[in-house]
């Protein structure tokens, strides 16, 4: 092994001195960080940064005017002394190194206009470069190049990639995430320094040397993200333990976590993140890669403390159609689904792990469902989860069993990771969100929403709907009708080939859509038998193999339909104690209403209202009726002038003089706060005609 470790490094020797470029260098290091006596050298190192980082790149170092006038000028100094303190250098050194790291943070800000903060992190960055012994201009593209790369533009509190990091965790370890959410533990929280610095400032000079070895090579600037993931799945047992702790004692645990970090653990730190990033859907790469990542001349946001420049004053903060902070889980593209779908027979070789493959559930009404569906998709209606809990809970116990039968038999199109994908329409898709939330509360990992729902796969499939959708029919798509069909109305063209798209873009497209078509013959012959089996379990599930043999009239479950076919069925998840009558929840529903229930104090928890024939029910995101209220009961029904959408709904009685007594209230923010209260009042009338006849 050292012999064939020598073999590697000669050859990266010989690259570099022939100035081979960064794609060279990645092909004989594999990944591998310099072995100790090499890195000892720094002459390596310095090569391979400047060559990944900062090769063929114009260095306008030499534009530096010498004039050292900042606002922050003797901050910035004193911060430039320090740092050099602690590299233990020669007296007589320590003023040309002082003036070298000056030069460059005041260069650094001049040219992109920013205020120079100590908390940026600039000096755990620089660190490792000086310990390479960079020449000046090296050292600063090198340190330019880091920043504009791999540290997000904004990073203070409440950054987008903050965010992102949580949904990522939430992705493959629900219950830690679960966990740091419940002792209001964000990642920016604990994080900060881990981002700012790409860990330099975490963990010791030698493990970050080795550790930037291979992190520059890998060209990624969310890598940090998965690194960051690795550290904490890795301390998920010690974390879990603080349970008992003060969030503040966590937060501290949780910041100096990577601490433990040792040279001789790069290697396995980064395959473990390499592990991660090839099991997680792409789809937020795409989104949002130019908005959290780059110069830091797109923006810069006053008093962040961000990272490569603060700023990005533009940056998005949107996960699909949702604001990022409340985003549930990770978003997929259709086209992600699209390209995800083929047959693991084509390739043998080909590691079933080493790429994203969904198992993916339509949520949306049995009526729409059976107007057009992917071939793969397996039903499961998220209204029953409050019309028909029992049945609800039978389907899912179902779609599990589908789906460990499909990946035994390598059905194609199946695969671990469960995509939820709903109509596309906020309102319709209420009851989407809350199934997926159901199942990230049980710690159910891998788990997606379809970005745009059926109604952006329609659209990508627009060209060629008949061949890729099972059993499409046009006059009852609702995606059909809200778009115009394709050849009729050219002046919209359909958004699989947008006039705004690149040509490469036009020629991808079809392509995709003529991959997935062809191959949809075989995902309906494969899956029907699958849907069949499916289909045997929820309507006679305590039949052996599934009630193979029995004749059963084969349709999906629909919220439609009523009646005790799933009694004495063993709970997954109950929708909550407060209210446990079967007869209650299958009250006909009117109406329901996204909102956020404001509490005394202020704070705000989102939920949803819904209005059945004699009741108001306070829903959670994960199913549970917090609230169940007769609507007899409410006696008053107020809102702000300047706050129109932030309604207060009075409960109580009628005394004998005709007075009300108000005995309890709940204060919500909706959105459509005319429509609900118009439907409520018109509710409450009706039950008080329906008393006095």
């Amino acid at each position: 092994m050292e012999e064939e470790d020598g073999t590697w490094v000669l050859a990266l020797e010989a690259a570099l001195h022939e100035g081979a470029e960064d794609c060279e260098i990645v092909a004989i290091t594999r990944g591998r960080p310099l072995p100790e006596e090499h890195r000892a050298q720094a002459i390596l190192a310095q090569q391979i940064w400047a060559t990944c980082l900062a090769g063929g790149r114009v260095n306008n170092f030499s534009q530096f005017d010498e004039i050292f006038d900042l606002p922050e000028q003797s901050l910035v100094r004193s911060d430039c002394t320090l740092l050099v303190d602690k590299l233990g250098n020669e007296e007589e050194d320590k003023i040309s190194v002082v003036s070298e790291v000056e030069s460059v943070f005041t260069h650094y800000c001049k040219s992109r206009h920013l205020r120079y903060d100590t908390t940026r992190r600039w000096a755990d960055i620089i660190l490792p470069l000086l310990a390479c012994r960079m020449p000046p201009d090296h050292l600063y593209l090198t340190f330019e190049q880091i920043l504009e790369k791999f540290v997000p533009r904004e990073t203070g509190t409440g950054a987008p990639v903050y965010h992102l990091l949580r949904l990522l965790l939430l992705y493959h370890d629900p219950e830690l995430s679960t966990f740091l959410d419940s002792h209001k533990i964000t990642p920016d929280t604990f994080a900060v320094s881990w981002v700012r610095s790409v860990f330099s400032s975490v963990v010791s000079l030698d493990a970050v040397t080795a550790l930037w070895d291979i992190y520059f090579q890998e060209r990624d600037p969310f890598f940090v993200l998965f690194l960051a993931l690795v550290v904490l799945v890795n301390a998920r047992e010690q974390i879990l333990g603080l349970k008992a702790e003060e969030r503040t004692a966590i937060i501290n645990t949780l910041t100096v976590t990577p601490a433990a970090l040792t040279v001789h653990d790069a290697q396995d730190f980064c395959s473990l993140a390499r592990y991660y990033m090839l099991r997680t859907p792409t789809t937020f790469r795409e989104t949002w890669q130019s908005e959290i990542y780059g110069s830091v001349y797109l923006g810069d946001v006053e008093g962040s403390g961000g990272g490569g420049g603060g700023g990005g004053s533009g940056v998005r903060r949107e996960v699909g159609d949702l604001p990022l902070p409340q985003a549930l889980c990770l978003p997929v593209s259709s086209q992600e689904i699209l390209t995800s779908l083929h047959d693991p027979q084509d390739d043998p070789h080909e590691d079933p792990q080493d790429q994203v493959r969904f198992f993916l559930i339509d949520c949306r009404p049995a009526e729409q469902y059976n107007a057009g569906h992917l071939p793969n998709a397996f039903h499961l209606d998220a209204g029953l989860m409050l019309q028909q809990p029992a049945s609800f809970q039978t389907a899912v116990q179902g779609l599990f069993l589908a789906q460990r039968q499909a990946l035994t038999t390598k059905t194609p199109g199946c695969g671990h990771h469960l995509c939820l994908m709903g109509s596309g329409d906020m309102d319709q898709d209420q009851y989407v969100h809350m199934v997926c939330a159901s199942f990230l509360q049980r710690y159910t990992s891998l788990v997606s929403l379809a970005q745009g729902g059926y109604k952006a796969l329609h659209d990508l499939l627009s060209g060629n709907l008949a061949e890729s959708l099972s059993e499409h029919d046009p006059a009852v798509c609702l995606a059909c009708r809200a778009t115009p069909t394709p050849g009729l109305d050219h002046q919209h063209p359909t958004p699989a080939l947008s006039l705004n798209q690149s040509d490469s873009e036009a020629a991808q497209g079809p392509s995709l859509v003529t991959r997935f078509s062809s191959l949809s013959s075989l995902f309906r012959a494969r899956s029907t038998e699958m849907k069949t089996k499916l289909v045997d379990y929820i309507t006679n599930p305590g039949a052996e193999g599934g009630g193979a043999g029995c004749s059963h009239d084969h349709r999906h479950i629909s919220s439609l339909d009523r009646g005790r076919l799933y009694r004495n069925q063993t709970d997954i998840f109950s929708i909550g104690d407060v209210c446990e009558d079967e007869e209650g929840l299958e009250e006909k529903r009117v109406a329901s209403f996204l909102c956020q229930h404001v509490s005394e104090s202020g704070s705000m928890t989102r939920c949803q209202l819904v209005v059945t024939m004699e009741h108001l029910l306070v829903v959670m995101e994960d199913g549970r009726v917090v609230t169940r209220r007769s609507l007899s009961s409410v006696v008053k029904i107020t809102s702000k002038k300047k706050h129109p959408d932030l309604i207060t709904f009075k409960f109580g009685h009628t005394t004998e003089d005709g007075q009300p007594e108000i005995t309890d209230m709940d204060r919500f923010l909706i959105p459509r706060a005319g429509e609900a209260t118009k439907v409520i009042k018109e509710q409450i009338l009706k039950q008080m005609e329906a008393t006095l006849s």
